[in-house]
């Protein structure tokens, strides 16, 4: 096969000359600018289909504008917009207002972290204190059903850390 492809350009060269083989280099050149400028053009037109989604989504147009803009002395005045200007405008507004959400909700996270945090704290400090007391209601119980006299009577004292046990009375 590769005989027969190199005898036929050998044919084609010793009937045309150089100037056939010029001839073919040139159209395959040409051939390939073709399809490069029409991969550019669909680059394009795919990135201006992106740039006007991008921009109806911002709210803004891509077209060349005027718009009002107050100075910092108060004064109005016209400005011209180039095209996209209006639209890098508002992408980079609401780029601001992401970034400024975001920075807010993490402090609320923070926040809201440190609170739980805080509290946990302070039902650990609160339940280990609890269960000292309640340790020594237990203590204070056994001490009084030891003094329990032969007749099963019980009194002031043996009531007192029974209140004491289920809550009813302040801990000493």
């Amino acid at each position: 096969m590769i005989k027969l492809i190199g005898r036929a350009l050998s044919a084609l060269h010793r009937w045309a000359g150089n100037s056939w083989l010029v001839l073919i280099a040139l159209g395959l050149a040409l051939a390939a600018l073709y399809v490069d400028d029409r991969r550019t053009r669909a680059d394009r037109d795919a990135w201006a289909s992106w740039a006007k989604a991008a921009c109806a989504y911002a709210g803004a147009s891509p077209d060349a504008t005027t718009v009002e803009r107050t100075n910092a002395d108060g004064k109005r005045h016209t400005v011209k917009l180039p095209r996209g200007g209006a639209c890098a405008e508002a992408v980079q507004d609401l780029a601001a207002f992401r970034a400024a959400t975001l920075a807010g909700t993490a402090r609320a996270f923070a926040g809201a972290a440190a609170e739980q945090q805080a509290k946990a704290t302070r039902d650990r400090t609160t339940a280990q204190a609890e269960s000292g007391n309640r340790a020594a209601a237990l203590n204070t119980m056994e001490k009084a059903d030891a003094q329990i006299r032969d007749d099963d009577r019980v009194d002031g004292s043996w009531f007192a850390a029974l209140n004491r046990l289920g809550g009813l009375q302040p801990h000493d």
